[in-house]
């Protein structure tokens, strides 16, 4: 189930979160950059994003963010998908959610920024229409224009 991020998914959030970065930089990995993640309703929500979760059996196993960027773009930030329920379609779903909630809101374009070498992130935006915009070593580019 798709739903809007409460705030008692915080931990849960957090946690999902910070435990997908962890299996993405291994022992590279430290928490303490992420300190947006302590408090996400003030961090995020009250600043205008919008938080959505999918629930499963009572588990979040999976979040993004959508938060306010220049003029009338969207940005995804913050995508995560629990490493027992990957590869089944919900960060694709997470993503259709948000970018349901940025044509909600008027938004033109959606705009999302991931690693480079996280190939399964890259394959997941140009899945979901999402263009290639820019890329280097590190980081890929997408955008998404809003019809």
């Amino acid at each position: 189930m798709v739903r809007d991020f409460l705030p008692s998914d915080q931990h849960a959030v957090r946690k999902l979160v910070l435990d997908g970065l962890r299996d993405r930089w291994g022992a590279a990995f430290d928490a303490s950059f992420n300190g947006d993640l302590d408090d996400i309703t003030s961090s995020w929500v009250d600043r205008g994003a919008e938080v959505v979760v999918i629930e499963v059996d009572g588990a979040i196993v999976a979040t993004g963010m959508l938060t306010p960027a220049a003029g009338r773009t969207g940005e995804i930030v913050r995508m995560s998908v629990a490493g027992t329920h990957r590869r089944q379609g919900l960060g694709r779903r997470v993503v259709d959610a948000l970018v349901a909630k940025a044509r909600e809101q008027g938004l033109t374009e959606v705009i999302v920024l991931t690693d480079t070498p996280w190939t399964s992130a890259v394959a997941l935006y140009l899945a979901c229409g999402f263009e290639e915009t820019g890329r280097d070593k590190t980081d890929t580019h997408f955008s998404l224009a809003l019809g």
